[in-house]
């Protein structure tokens, strides 16, 4: 089919290029009659010219015929008669002298072979320069396009099909004819050098070709069509008209985060080997991407369906780019100049944030505080280890806010993010796995913006879903009492278990605790609902739940109680619940442990006495004759974490405290003060955490692992009386009047949080004065009478 509308081809048209139509140029009024064509072709119908596609290419045969001529049909020689004789074929209306017509409606004629005798320059005249100077002009506006066309043309040549010749013999002789100027037929056409491409070796040949044929050229082999692959991998991307921007290195590609196309089936776009050598994308950050193809391959329909593939996967294309194969294959094999010939930027931004979480974990630290302050020219990181927070390090301001940048844009775990950048202004949350050694760490990010700054807090939390381990109960420092009730929960039917404490008092480590540790495990199937997930729960189904940064707390709630109304329909065995604040969500947890389901949930309260009465007050309104309904509590708990004193260097409590609070300890508690002792904060070599000091200055040293205190409480018929009476004075003087034993004494029924403590400082393993300070005072607690009515 004609680059032109409106032309009929021929149906045995051979396949051809632009040089192959070039061919099928004839003169059109020097004519000799007695010869008939060889093939006729059909005469294009049409009325007016039809203008050409890309107005800055324009064709020599249209130059010098004064562009009259619409189109050119491709003409198929059948011998070399048609070449030698000069056969040509020309519209019957064409003024001849001698002229035949054939069926079709062309006269047709043979043109005598011009001798060497002849002089076509002088014999051309005026026409034939005018020829010269559109050429001229010619070569001028396609010089940006000479270099494709001169390679087209060569590889012509070497096939023994000089098409550049034959186009310019023909074109000669057509402006020849039209001055009227007959050609000498024994002399061949001499053109000037302007007019005839420079002499490569394949011109050479064919000008040879054509004196040993009496100054013709051979008759022509098969028709030889460009490679235009080969030419659009050679193609300068500068030269493309599609508009797009040219890639000219893969140094010029900005920074970006990965390679999103690959033929891995990981990959986010999938794509074949032969299209990765032609078409790359990159992510610059979450949801950007920058595309890079071929010139060529930026055409085809592939290219827009990938784009529109990107969009599916969530990525806004920003930039789509020309670019050469090799600079495609540079961008994939990561060959990049960096001006400091070192790792990018963002690389070193992660490599500080893993520096900080690296030294965290390595001195045991459960969070990590970062707090940048405007009116300081340093950031300040804490850790907190064994539950002290100590100075780490003040960092550039500048290095920190790129290391927080990079790790929350490319570190975080998908669909756990408030946000796709780092933005101090707002707060946000998200969760990090990290591969720290041999250890998996998932770090639990919330930031918030302060007066004059903003923190941001990382708690370090297990992630090893393969090689997980649980702290059970009894490594926790609870006593055999406390054990032996948390083994009774292992045999209920319904009921709910509340454990209540302050943030990082382990609440989440106990509930996990006390899922794993039913003896029927294996044939249960158990959920957790987490907000987000934090621990590694491989053996029960859990769900979490993500929080946005600008969601509120009745949209919050309102997702949670979603998804507690879908478990209920899922068939579960128990289910525990992360944080139970809405009456809504209390209502399905009541719900769910009357009909038989266990549920385990954590409350923020006070005290055992005051996690009741929150679930029966103002905003979880659980009704009261449910509370206080037989089986509904199976137990409430109180907790806290407390460092323990390194056994190398605690020093006596009697050559550290106070005589005053030596008394209260004896007189008011009971407590043999000769064995307590108390923290040496300078430490020892087996203590101290060296590189880690309080603001005050003092080192990190004379604690070891925290160990829990509880008050952990079944309530009994009495209790409940109590309960739906809404006497809550009277339900805790129940509670506190099971003790039968001293505070020096391991039993903890009837006993607090704050007697827990008390006890294990009576023999050495905490520092009184924790409990003095972080408890409570020992002047102001209240200790009330046991089952024998005694303090």
């Amino acid at each position: 089919m004609s680059l032109f509308s409106g032309i009929e081809n021929d149906e045995d048209q051979a396949s051809g290029g632009l040089l192959k139509r070039l061919r099928g140029i004839r003169p059109t009024a020097f004519v000799e009659a007695g010869r008939t064509a060889t093939r006729a072709v059909q005469e294009p119908r049409f009325n007016e010219p039809t203008k050409a596609i890309n107005p800055t290419v324009s064709f020599l045969g249209r130059k010098l015929a004064g562009d009259d001529i619409t189109d050119v049909e491709e003409f198929t020689e059948s011998d070399g008669f048609a070449a030698r004789e000069g056969v040509v074929a020309v519209e019957k209306n064409t003024p001849s002298g001698n002229a035949g017509t054939d069926a079709q409606g062309f006269v047709t004629a043979s043109v005598p072979a011009p001798t060497a005798a002849d002089n076509p320059t002088e014999s051309l005249g005026n026409a034939y320069a005018e020829g010269e100077k559109a050429l001229r002009e010619l070569d001028e506006k396609i010089a940006a396009q000479s270099r494709p066309m001169a390679r087209m043309h060569t590889k012509t040549a070497s096939s023994g099909d000089d098409v550049a010749l034959s186009f310019v013999e023909a074109e000669a002789v057509a402006t020849s004819n039209a001055a009227g100027v007959p050609s000498s037929p024994a002399a061949p056409v001499e053109l000037p050098a302007a007019t005839v491409p420079a002499a490569t070796p394949a011109s050479a040949q064919v000008q040879s070709a054509a004196a040993a044929h009496g100054g013709m050229r051979p008759p022509p082999g098969p028709a030889v069509r460009p490679n235009d692959e080969d030419d659009d991998h050679e193609h300068d991307p500068t030269s493309t008209l599609s508009g797009r921007p040219a890639l000219v290195s893969a140094d010029a590609l900005p920074d970006f985060k990965r390679i999103i196309t690959g033929v891995d089936a990981d990959s986010t776009l999938r794509i074949s080997a032969a299209v990765r050598k032609e078409f790359v994308a990159v992510e610059i950050q979450p949801g950007i991407a920058i595309v890079a193809a071929t010139a060529r391959f930026s055409e085809r329909a592939q290219f827009a369906t990938f784009l529109k593939d990107l969009g599916a996967h969530d990525l806004l294309v920003q930039e789509e780019m020309i670019a050469t194969e090799q600079v495609i294959a540079a961008i994939y094999e990561g060959k990049r100049d960096v001006a400091l010939k070192g790792e990018r930027e963002a690389s070193r931004a992660i490599g500080n944030f893993r520096d900080i979480i690296e030294a965290a974990h390595a001195y045991g630290a459960s969070d990590v505080h970062i707090e940048p302050r405007d009116f300081l020219g340093e950031v300040e990181v804490r850790f907190r280890v064994n539950c002290d927070l100590y100075t780490y390090r003040r960092l550039p301001k500048n290095i920190v806010r790129r290391a927080l940048s990079a790790a929350y844009s490319d570190l975080v775990q998908k669909n756990t993010n408030s946000g796709n950048s780092f933005q101090p202004s707002a707060p946000q949350s998200a969760m990090i796995p990290l591969v720290l050694g041999r250890d998996t760490v998932n770090l639990r990010w919330q930031s918030a913006s302060t007066v004059g700054g903003y923190d941001v807090g990382l708690r370090l939390l297990d992630g090893n879903f393969k090689n997980y381990s649980v702290l059970m109960p009894d490594r926790m420092g609870l006593s055999p009492s406390q054990l032996a009730l948390i083994d009774t929960l292992n045999y209920v039917s319904g009921g709910v278990t509340v454990l209540t404490g302050e943030t990082g008092s382990g609440k989440t480590t106990l509930l996990r605790a006390l899922s794993y540790m039913l003896p029927d495990r294996e044939l249960k199937k158990q959920f957790a609902v987490s907000e987000p997930s934090e621990y590694p729960l491989p053996w029960l189904s859990e769900i979490s739940i993500i929080r946005r940064p600008d969601e509120s707390d009745d949209e919050a709630n309102r997702k949670y109680a979603e998804v507690i109304r879908t478990l209920m329909r899922m068939d579960p065995d128990d289910v525990t619940i992360s944080e139970v604040r809405d009456r809504v969500v209390m209502g399905l947890v009541s719900e769910l442990a009357l009909t038989g389901h266990p549920v385990r949930f954590s409350l923020h309260a006070g005290d055992i006495i005051s996690a009741v009465m929150r679930m029966a007050g103002g905003r979880l309104q659980l009704p009261i004759d449910e509370l206080a309904a037989e089986g509904f509590i199976n137990a409430v708990g109180n907790q806290k974490l407390v460092p323990t004193l390194c056994e190398d260097c605690k020093l006596p409590a009697e050559d550290v405290m106070q005589k005053s609070d030596l008394e209260q300890l004896r007189s008011k508690f009971g407590l043999d003060t000769s064995k307590m002792a108390c923290r040496d904060h300078a430490g020892c070599p087996t203590c101290r955490l060296d590189g880690l000091f309080s603001r005050d200055g003092k080192a990190a040293g004379g604690t070891k692992r925290p160990t829990l205190v509880a008050e952990l409480y079944r309530p009994t018929e009495e209790f409940r009386e109590r309960m739906a009476a809404r006497d809550w004075r009277g339900a805790r003087a129940v509670w506190r009047g099971e003790r039968t034993t001293g505070f020096d004494n391991e039993d903890m029924t009837g006993k607090t949080l704050y007697e827990h403590a008390l006890f294990k400082a009576s023999r050495g393993e905490i520092d009184p004065q924790f409990i003095n300070r972080s408890i409570q005072s020992f002047a102001q607690y209240r200790v009330m009478p046991g089952a024998d009515g005694k303090l």
